[in-house]
């Protein structure tokens, strides 16, 4: 069985044309009401999709139900896509056609991979920012890390539990990927961006998305996030409180500033430096554990 997925709040305007542009492509369209104030869950069911609702918790809160209810559908392949109408529902077989034709566990629909997609320039300097930390921090080359358009097969659908309640899910998701040594594959897609205004909102949230990414990116590279940064800061420390004892004994002069600089970096980097080993630690416990 074929799922399409889609979290929705909101999107009473949108919603029934995705649903029933979706519908001839797969066996069932499920759409999680995350608590929408207008008419989003009945236009759905009217559409034709099965609607679980749920109150407000989040776009990741969402995805993470749909997953749950994809496991309970026994699904073989799971697409999520948004209800908003920017993604198109006709290009949901590609998706399809690239899990089975070349046997990957995930795919994403990118709107960067052949650079053709007119996004905002706000939103396309914030997702390849975001993007960027978020291969560092799987050893993927993704060019669209935050694409709410994708494909996964029932290993990935039985992998993959997310945690996070947030648009930083997606991240989250890739993470989560690859730890569990899922294969991904990346295929172009068309978003429309039309009526689009919402800079400001858009701004906030690729903030909270980029420090969610990069609390990601440094539990699962502990030494190289906080480790070297931290023994760099000790070295600073040491040297700084060296050029200060040297005045001190050589001139008797006491320079204040320097003492408290030396500290407070030795410190500062002893910190980094233990926060590095117990993470380490710990991924490895887990690690072994899985």
């Amino acid at each position: 069985m074929n799922l399409v997925c889609i979290p929705a709040y909101n999107e009473e305007s949108t919603i029934s044309d995705v649903v029933k542009k979706a519908l001839p492509y797969v066996d069932k369209v499920i759409v999680c009401d995350d608590g929408s104030t207008d008419n989003t869950a009945k236009l759905a069911k009217e559409a034709g999709a099965i609607v679980i609702s749920q109150n407000n918790q989040g776009y990741g809160a969402a995805i993470t139900t749909l997953f749950e209810q994809a496991r309970k559908e026994d699904a073989q392949i799971m697409i999520t896509l948004d209800g908003d109408g920017q993604h198109n529902p006709d290009q949901i077989p590609l998706l399809i056609d690239t899990i089975i034709t070349h046997n990957v566990d995930v795919v994403i629909g990118s709107r960067f991979l052949d650079d053709k997609t007119k996004a905002p320039g706000y939103r396309k300097t914030g997702i390849k920012i975001i993007t960027s930390a978020s291969n560092y921090g799987t050893n993927f080359k993704v060019t669209d890390s935050q694409s709410g358009f994708r494909a996964y097969s029932k290993d990935a659908i039985d992998a993959i539990h997310p945690t996070e309640q947030g648009m930083s899910v997606s991240t989250e998701i890739l993470l989560k990927i690859s730890n569990k040594g899922l294969s991904v594959a990346e295929i172009p897609i068309t978003v429309s961006y039309e009526g689009d205004t919402s800079e400001e909102h858009s701004v906030s949230h690729g903030v909270s998305v980029l420090m969610n990414t990069l609390k990601y990116v440094s539990i699962k590279h502990p030494i190289k996030f906080y480790g070297i940064p931290g023994i760099a800061l000790i070295i600073a420390g040491v040297v700084i409180g060296g050029i200060f004892l040297e005045a001190y004994l050589n001139d008797q002069t006491v320079f204040y500033g320097s003492l408290l600089a030396s500290i407070v970096l030795f410190l500062l980097g002893a910190i980094l430096a233990v926060t590095s080993i117990i993470l380490f630690s710990m991924a490895n416990l887990i690690r072994d554990r899985n």
